[in-house]
């Protein structure tokens, strides 16, 4: 009875391709290929890993255009990357982070050939020269560590190979898009020495026109362009250290230029809008329409520089392997605050990251019973193998700082537009206090410094045993202490007494503090497999999300400065199974995930002013996210395969009084958040693609065609929740056609993202009552693409 209802639940994932089932063959040459994933620190297939994940491979990846993290996870559900200019969050089952603190880690961990980052730009550094992705939904601390409760994308670069090979890309579309990417491999001593060498130019106008440009030499032409490039070298030595050795090294330099928010006005009131065409005749408040009006420069300057390794042994069967590397980070950006044309906040930044890790662990070869214990009152204990660990990691934030400029006749003039007057102002009363000078110009300037330390000592053990005929318990633990240390200095930069600077929040102070943090995290898994084409999995996991401090506080106030850990549990059921001779194969995920001490990153409502605000992270809130999470991958002849994925997320906050409320939200009962949905949760998000790859009158040559409609339901683009920031539901579509010969290796393919130019918003935001901020996806865009390997 039971096998019988586990076959009726991958038929039920199988019927979104039940419309093709009559008219597939009933043999066929072609069938899904077994992947080989490192989800657990171990090579596995994929359907013998007890976790919700996704898995796309180079050729997939290059069949799409996909260029960066944020094309690549369009086609995996509930997880995402959103970028602009200086903003980007990813996000994974409806968690995600705030932007302004480059202390607060995001629930979605990323790691780089096993190796783990934390901060966000190394989420945008372009996706080149990949084996493949491996997205892993859900809990994965005792695997990769403490700040992956919700999941983890993990990057694993192309290998070199013993033969000599060579591989070209280009990308040439609107939008001024240039792309190139090339790489070499070969043998430096047969056999002995090996070499990779690959690289990319990456460069796209922006699709954001600014108005205010040809009024002000000092502003951006477009927003939203970008300008990347960057290099990998890696050596690998099989048997470096006898037989049954590996080692490899690598190096690598990413260049990462932005060009800004593109932050388009909507919502202004008609005094806002009159004071603004005062700096900008050609203010634009037309929401969707790709226009921005801001003065100041906008934009983000990254450079990513890591030298990685990995050495494994094998001892008698036995695998010893020690990986590990140092990166560093290095950005600078420039901000214009307020999003307007009045010269109102201007901000700038930077900081130097730098991060040194190293793991050793030993995997064990299949173990008869129990750790070596065959049998126990007569009765077998079967098979057995583990893993143990030990990881150590520093991570440095140095010489961070956050500097904003306050025009005082243009940032009042604004507050004054947008509250209704002066004297409905904040600083209604301060007003005759500003000084008069004969250039009628008063600024107010604050800068603040920014330094932490973390060090993190961490030891892991993974258990699987199969204690009886297709059945096995797999159980991991994790078990780390984590040491921080910040410290903080705020002053103004002007020599006159600042006026407005303290009454919004910004006032000179100095603080250090440290933490320790002791993390225990844990999970189990319970697999039965009544057949090599089903297996099913009963998971549950405990992670920490760590504590730390705001690198975005603006006073020396304690619950202002830092926050407590995080805790979330989830249970899991995943079935992963194959159907119709291993032609079409179905997975669906159910998760619940229960978070306690929520890390939320807000604006203090009774402490906040018109402007940047006072921020604090707050462990005020329980949340609750669930649903189901499936793929379906279906040859359905020679030459189609569709492919499905189905998100459904839904989300709560259960207990969260004190959310942010939006500036002009006069609702005694606006911070009350309990009972509503994250923002930036759609509950549905699905994708269905086809792939066409039809051989050509028996010949070399090769038609490629592709199609991929995506789904989302509606969903809030604000941390406040505001309803007025509710975004509608919207399909996007994608397609591509071309041509390819086998033989010779090339390929040549026309490629088309968001087809029917559908606007939607990344994120809304507001810094003054009623003037509403949106930064936008991308429009339609149209390139060639062309791909030589030999």
């Amino acid at each position: 009875m039971t096998k019988k209802c586990i076959q009726l639940v991958g038929l039920g994932i199988a019927i979104a391709a039940s419309p093709f089932v009559g008219a597939q063959e009933k043999t066929r040459s072609r069938v899904i290929e077994e992947v080989i994933v490192s989800a657990q620190k171990r090579d596995e297939a994929i359907q013998d890993v007890p976790i919700s994940m996704s898995v796309m491979d180079a050729n997939f990846m290059k069949e799409q255009g996909i260029t960066d993290l944020r094309e690549a996870l369009l086609f995996v559900p509930n997880v995402k990357v959103e970028q602009a200019g200086f903003f980007a969050a990813p996000r994974a089952r409806g968690f995600t982070f705030n932007n302004n603190n480059k202390a607060f880690e995001p629930p979605l961990g990323l790691a780089i050939d096993g190796v783990p980052y934390t901060r966000i730009p190394y989420f945008m550094a372009a996706t080149y020269d990949l084996k493949r992705i491996e997205v892993l939904r859900g809990p994965q601390g005792t695997t990769f560590g403490k700040n992956t409760t919700a999941g983890v994308v993990h990057m694993l670069t192309a290998d070199a190979q013993n033969e000599w090979g060579f591989g070209f890309s280009t990308q040439q579309g609107n939008y001024q898009r240039e792309r190139y990417e090339a790489h070499i491999t070969g043998p430096l001593l047969k056999d002995k020495l090996l070499f990779r060498m690959a690289a990319f130019d990456d460069v796209r106008d922006g699709f954001t026109k600014n108005t205010t440009a040809p009024i002000d030499p000092e502003s951006e032409r477009v927003f939203r362009g970008h300008d990347r490039s960057g290099y990998r070298i890696k050596l690998e030595a099989p048997d470096a250290l006898g037989a049954g050795s590996y080692a490899k090294i690598t190096h690598e330099r990413v260049e990462l230029s932005d060009y800004g928010t593109g932050a388009e006005l909507t919502g202004a009131n008609d005094d806002t809008k009159a004071f603004l065409r005062t700096y900008d005749p050609n203010t634009d408040f037309v929401q969707g329409n790709y226009v921005a009006s801001m003065d100041a420069p906008d934009g983000r300057d990254v450079e990513i520089e890591t030298t990685s390794f990995q050495v494994d042994y094998d001892v008698r069967d036995w695998g010893l392997v020690l990986v590990g590397g140092h990166s560093e980070l290095r950005q600078y950006l420039t901000l214009d605050t307020d999003f307007t044309p009045a010269p109102a906040i201007l901000g700038e930044g930077g900081d130097t990251s730098p991060t040194t890790s190293a793991e050793f662990r030993v995997v064990s070869p299949p173990i008869n019973g129990l750790l070596g214990i065959d049998s126990l009152f007569g009765r077998s204990l079967g098979s057995s193998d583990f893993i143990l660990g030990a990881f150590w990691q520093k991570r440095e934030i140095n010489d961070s700082f956050f500097r904003f400029a306050f025009d005082m006749p243009a940032y009042l003039g604004l507050v004054a537009a947008t509250s209704g007057g002066e004297e409905s102002t904040p600083y209604a009363d301060l007003y005759s206090l500003i000084p008069v000078t004969p250039e009628g110009a008063y600024t107010e300037d604050v800068t603040q410094t920014f330094n932490q330390s973390a060090e993190t000592l961490a030891f892991f053990g993974e258990l699987r045993w199969e204690f009886m005929p297709g059945l096995s318990l797999q159980i991991g633990a994790r078990n780390g202490a984590e040491t921080k240390e910040a410290n903080w200095h705020q002053f103004y930069n002007q020599s006159q007494p600042a006026i407005i600077l303290p009454e919004a929040g910004l006032v000179p102070f100095e603080a250090q503090r440290s933490m320790e943090d002791n993390q225990f995290q844990h999970k189990i898994s319970l697999n039965w497999e009544p057949s090599d084409s089903v297996s099913v999995f009963l998971h549950r996991a405990e992670a920490v999300k760590g504590g730390g401090f705001n690198a975005f506080a603006f006073r020396g106030v304690d619950d202002e400065l830092q926050f407590k850990p995080e805790y979330t549990t989830e249970w899991s059921l995943n079935a992963k199974t194959t159907w119709l001779d291993n032609t079409l194969r179905a997975n669906i995920s159910l998760f619940h995930m229960n978070v306690e001490d929520f890390q939320v990153l807000t604006r203090d409502p009774e402490r906040t002013n018109i402007g940047i605000g006072v921020t604090l992270v707050k462990n005020a809130a329980e949340a609750v996210s669930q649903g189901v999470e499936a793929d379906v991958t279906w040859l359905a002849n020679n030459w189609l395969t569709l492919v499905t994925t189905i998100g459904f997320n839904d989300t709560e906050y259960k207990k969260f009084f004190d959310n942010e409320c939006a500036p002009d939200d006069t609702r005694e009962d606006c911070s009350n958040a309990s009972g509503k949905s994250f923002p930036f949760a759609p509950k549905w998000n699905n994708t269905f693609t086809a792939l066409i790859n039809k051989p050509l009158f028996d010949s070399a040559y090769e038609f490629t065609a592709s199609a991929t409609v995506e789904v989302y339901s509606e969903q809030n683009l604000d941390v406040d929740l505001d309803p007025r920031k509710l975004q509608d539901g919207f399909e996007r579509y994608k397609a591509s056609i071309g041509i390819g010969n086998r033989e010779a290796g090339w390929s040549f393919r026309i490629i088309g993202d968001n087809l029917t130019d559908k606007q939607t918003g990344i994120r809304q935001g507001d810094l003054f009552p009623g003037l509403i901020i949106e930064l936008t996806e991308t429009p339609r865009m149209i390139y060639g693409q062309f791909d030589w390997t030999f």
